[in-house]
């Protein structure tokens, strides 16, 4: 147990004796560190610890927990019950009660096709369930929680001054240099599409549900990590899970439409519909998650056959693709 870990359970469970702690796998927080941390009577947290004071850190912790909050009182997932949270000293850190369920990057069907399509439609219906708490007047950046307002802090805004802000932050959270214009090319379609940006509907928004952070058991599917949480177009969300879920290496083209197909049936399951302006906006979020494939290219090309400069060729090529696709 390292010193910062072991003074932050100190401070937020001063009566509970720690049997062991270990490295949460699946976690890819930017500058934090979770940890599993098991107590001597079999209680199970997970406890995010920020390794960077940088204010971006802080907020990322802040965000996770207010949209947790958020979400066990409006959405309709599973989440985890906050059990402790501090933003403002140091280190920043927030403890959450371990969600039931198994993680799908765990459970990922390996030469199952349909097996993937169920995993799809489970995806869809907790993203629509997310979606249910949509009781806000403008779409907004989550800054954290007001115990006088006993709610979000929020910071308004139309929808595309929002997602440019979000991109914005993300790329000066980390991004290669050799990709730093794609951004801009990026960031001028989310500005050229202003007008059909701002008449999204305004929802809670997840973000970031890839195979790590949606956990499923009898009760449903359910969602962590909620850091880059925000108020926005429900639209992004499914787009985004599409990316995290078809668009990989081991999902063969062949298979790409019957696995969308299976993500939003899943999600008319719960919602009856996909989000109002969804194919509207299709092709501009398509470019807008792909961002995220660009943004962790350093961690994911030792792991590829192929040579880095062909693989960055084709990072290049296929953001074009997409952001001609947006143009036409």
């Amino acid at each position: 147990m390292n010193g910062d870990v072991e003074r932050v359970l100190a401070s937020a469970f001063p009566e509970r004796q720690v049997a062991s702690t270990t490295a949460a796998t699946g976690s890819d927080s930017e500058g934090n560190e979770t940890v599993r941390v098991r107590f001597a009577d079999g209680a199970v947290v997970f406890l995010k610890v920020a390794v960077d004071d940088g204010p971006w850190v802080r907020e990322r912790l802040a965000r996770d927990a207010a949209a947790l909050r958020y979400a066990r009182r409006h959405a309709v997932v599973r989440v985890p019950d906050v059990l402790a949270v501090e933003t403002a000293g140091t280190p920043a850190y927030v403890a959450t009660a371990a969600l039931s369920g198994t993680a799908i990057a765990t459970d990922w069907p390996v030469d199952s096709t349909v097996a993937r399509a169920t995993v799809l439609r489970a995806v869809g219906r907790a993203l629509a369930g997310v979606h249910v708490a949509d009781g806000f007047d403008r779409h907004a950046r989550i800054r954290g929680w007001s115990d006088e307002r006993d709610g979000f802090e929020l910071a308004s805004g139309s929808w595309s001054s929002v997602l440019e802000e979000t991109l914005s932050a993300r790329v000066d959270e980390g991004f290669p240099e050799r990709f730093r214009d794609c951004v801009a090319d990026v960031l001028a379609a989310v500005d050229s599409a202003t007008r059909t940006l701002d008449a999204a509907p305004a929802t809670l928004v997840h973000d970031d549900p890839r195979p790590e952070n949606c956990l499923v058991d009898s009760g449903g599917p359910g969602l962590v990590d909620w850091e880059t949480a925000m108020v926005g177009d429900p639209a992004l969300d499914v787009v985004r899970a599409e990316a995290q879920y078809v668009e990989r290496a081991d999902v063969e083209d062949a298979d790409d439409d019957r696995l969308r197909r299976a993500l939003r049936a899943g999600y008319r399951d719960h919602a009856g519909r996909l989000p109002d302006g969804f194919a509207e906006r299709y092709p501009l979020y398509r470019a807008v998650t792909f961002l995220e494939t660009v943004r962790t290219f350093e961690r994911w090309t030792p792991n590829a056959p192929e040579r880095v400069e062909d693989l960055a060729s084709w990072v290049r090529g296929e953001l074009a693709v997409r952001l001609d696709t947006v143009d036409g």
